[in-house]
């Protein structure tokens, strides 16, 4: 199995396009003619049946595929392929109600109810079974069908909810702690600090999963474990389901459809899939003007942490449930947004959803076509992009996207150790989309990139505050730098073992040496208007937020910028060390958009970077995709006004299919996909 890496490529030999299908959601009539209407607009592939379980399995040990065989043989026959679904998002109530333990139970103590989805335990006795039963009945009633080509697991494991506190998870927690410490209570004991407010354990037996408030503060060392255990359950829940589809036939290959919180996408759970899928809806932000900057962290933070994904779910109309409503993509900002996830690492796309559905909670996620399946703009434009895609699919396959400049993300050990203990401050991962911001506002060929990862052709390196460090990523870092890369490192980082605890080394820990200095003081900035702190950069000062730290250079490092306010002024609060033909620098303070912008600044004449193709006007950004025999240059606009690009690479435009030369033409929102060969 090839290792996960930002640049692994998809082991995929077609580009497949379309959208999830529902026929469960129509009648006969309003389905007749949906196969020809989607092969028209360049469909090959659909997604369904990852909420049928009551459809397929009305009554327990009664199975019915009438509907869902008529329906991928209809769209087989107009050559559209299927990936089928396991349902075990949304179980049916004949199960629950047979089985009302299998129910989760909330961190107040309250047991969900049937009526939703993900209502249910995955370390429930009953419901392990009976999801490997209707995974077994599917697969081996699909092994030999020909236009069944794949699976996704479940649906966005963890989207709603992600803790349960039943008793299955209890007794669940205690074997996955008897495991993790190898029997010995001992280690549980001496890893927790269980000696703080008496909390030793005797045994694992007397161990409860922590809930917050229940009564004051839980201990942090329990609280990631418990985290741990959450992904560990994923895992475990899907790695059952995708055994027995491999089994049952090897040519399938299987996926499944995130970001959710406490899976870890880094570890077993993606290694036991062909590739990772991501579920996009960049309308989730509500201002249009830094939409484009999350949405493309958003989709490098997925690429992030396995290589090239699938998008089961590309936003394509307004989304909205009981709290709100989304934007509705304005003319051809649906296009460019399939192709942003293009750009970035998707291999293959479904448009969310194929027809917009009358009934149910997400009555109000648009898809494709309207409620009355009159075919409007989103289908022409739907249709416009599955042409394109006849050249730009396979162009696509086998590449990978320039990455270089980067920030450390995509560990969810430092996600969830920050959830334990917050203190108001920023998260990782959000100071990581900010520090992404400044990447894609200067044009850069940005990505996310895990410390252990490739980080050959990568020249900027930002660790973003991560306060749990491994010793083992340390040989990659320093092969980066005196190979001539510039690694910065934030405030706080390397702050606490593995375990969650503070370490007793000086600060800043492991890295110390790397980084040449020690920390002499931090602090929490809660007033940083009343009592604020500036570090000058020579040409300008930056107003910090959030923390301070008051840095000892030792011999040899140099001061980038000090502080110039209160009782701070005067000492380092920025350094620089040579190591080998690189640089370590590190912050002390959190890297908010003044800070990061005010710092790439001075390093600028250190990094020899660029934009990924200059001299593109406002509002213009491009991203390469390439391997040893070509390079995409996806050039995007994000303005909703025609722009002139002055000087475009040479080469041919898949998406119009004519040769560029010089001065090109964007409309609105408008996308070139330019292939120059190698």
């Amino acid at each position: 199995m090839r290792p996960l890496s930002h640049k692994r490529p998809t082991n995929l030999t077609h580009f497949y396009y379309g959208s999830p299908y529902y026929p469960e959601h129509w009648d006969a009539a309003t389905r007749e003619g949906d196969p020809e209407r989607m092969r028209a607009a360049g469909w090959n592939c659909v997604r369904m049946a990852e909420f049928a379980w009551d459809m397929i399995e009305p009554h327990e040990g009664i199975f019915d595929f009438n509907l869902f065989d008529e329906t991928v043989k209809r769209l087989g026959e107009q050559g559209i392929v299927t990936i089928m679904c396991t349902p075990t998002a949304t179980p049916p109530r004949w199960l629950t109600a047979r089985h009302p333990d299998m129910l989760r139970v909330d961190t107040h103590g309250q047991e969900l109810q049937h009526g939703s989805r993900q209502h249910v335990c995955q370390n429930n006795f009953f419901l392990r079974a009976h999801s490997r039963r209707i995974t077994r009945v599917m697969a081996e009633h699909y092994r030999h069908n020909p236009f069944v080509v794949g699976w996704q697991t479940d649906n966005e494991i963890n989207c709603h909810f992600s803790e349960c506190h039943c008793e299955s998870c209890q007794q669940a927690f205690r074997e996955y702690l008897t495991e993790r410490y190898k029997g010995d209570i001992g280690l549980l004991n001496r890893a927790w600090g269980t000696q703080f407010w008496s909390q030793t354990y005797l045994s694992f037996e007397d161990i409860q999963t922590p809930r917050e408030n229940r009564p004051t503060y839980p201990n942090p060392a329990q609280q990631l474990d418990y985290y741990r255990f959450l992904a560990w359950t994923a895992a475990e829940f899907q790695s059952e389901q995708v055994s027995i589809l491999r089994e049952a036939q090897p040519s399938w290959f299987v996926t499944h459809n995130g970001i959710m919180r406490h899976v870890d996408y880094h570890g077993k759970f993606t290694q036991d899939l062909d590739f990772l899928g991501y579920d996009d809806y960049p309308m989730f932000n509500f201002d249009p003007l830094t939409r484009p900057a999350s949405n493309a962290f958003a989709l490098d933070h997925a690429r992030g942490w396995s290589g090239n994904f699938m998008v089961p779910e590309q936003q394509s109309g307004p989304g909205g449930q009981a709290p709100y409503f989304h934007d509705n993509p304005e003319p051809g900002e649906m296009r460019r947004l399939a192709y942003e996830s293009i750009a970035r690492g998707a291999d293959s796309l479904l448009f969310f959803r194929w027809r917009t559905c009358r009934f149910g909670a997400e009555e109000y996620w648009c898809g494709i076509l309207d409620h009355d399946s009159v075919p409007r703009r989103r289908y022409a434009e739907a249709k416009q992009l599955g042409e394109e895609l006849q050249r730009v699919g396979p162009a696509v396959l086998g590449t990978s996207v320039r990455v270089e400049a980067a920030v450390a993300a995509c560990e969810l050990d430092e996600y969830d150790a920050h959830l334990t203990l917050p203190f108001g401050l920023p998260s990782p991962q959000e100071i990581a989309a900010q520090v992404h911001g400044e990447f894609f506002k200067r044009g850069w060929s940005s990505g996310c990139v895990h410390p252990e990862d490739d980080l050959t052709g990568i020249k900027l390196y930002v660790i973003p505050h991560w306060i749990i460090f491994r010793s083992e990523w340390l040989p990659n870092l320093r092969r980066f730098v005196e190979g001539g890369g510039v690694l910065v490192i934030g405030a706080r980082t390397a702050t606490k073992d593995e375990h969650n605890n503070v370490v007793a080394d000086t600060l800043p820990g492991l890295l110390r040496e790397m980084a040449g200095l020690t920390v002499e003081e931090y602090g929490r900035q809660n007033a940083p208007d009343q009592r604020p702190l500036y570090l000058d950069f020579g040409p300008r000062s930056v107003h910090t937020r959030w923390w301070y730290e008051q840095l000892l250079p030792d011999e040899g490092t140099e001061t980038l910028a000090s502080w110039s306010s209160r009782h701070l002024a005067g000492s380092a609060g920025v350094t620089l060390r040579a190591l080998g033909k690189g640089t370590v620098v590190y912050v002390g303070t959190y890297l908010n958009q003044d800070v990061i912008a005010a710092l790439l600044n001075v390093l600028q004449p250190r990094l020899d970077l660029e934009a990924a193709w200059p001299g593109l006007p406002e509002g213009v950004k491009a991203v390469v995709r390439e391997n040893s025999e070509r390079k995409l240059v996806f050039l995007i606009n994000f303005n909703d006004h025609p722009v002139v690009v002055p000087s475009a690479p040479e080469g041919l435009d898949l998406t119009s299919n004519r040769q560029v030369r010089g001065e090109l033409c964007l409309e609105a929102y408008g996308v070139s996909v330019i292939e120059i060969k190698s």
